[in-house]
């Protein structure tokens, strides 16, 4: 197993892709994309339970775009990880 770490938390991006970008409270992005808030469940999951706990497995999403899905891996959820965050 390996332990990583930031080098810095200084956030460069690029212009083109993004209007934006900023750390956020991982408790905190209920108001944020589908996308954003399951990733932020995601890791506050592996961070509570172990991320020994979250592996592959596939769901399929509607996506910013309408019309548009995007399918994340990772080990299911109870179902109450599903609806809120931790």
């Amino acid at each position: 197993m390996y332990i990583i770490s930031p080098l810095t938390y200084d956030i460069n991006f690029c212009t083109q892709e993004c209007l934006r970008c900023e750390w956020l409270e991982l408790t905190k992005t209920s108001s944020t994309t589908p996308i954003t808030s399951r990733l932020a469940r995601l890791l506050l999951h592996g961070l509570n339970q172990g991320f020994d706990k979250i592996d592959q497995a596939m769901e399929e999403l509607p996506a910013v775009y309408s019309g548009r899905f995007y399918q994340p891996f990772h080990r299911t959820f109870f179902t109450n990880h599903k609806t809120s965050c931790l």
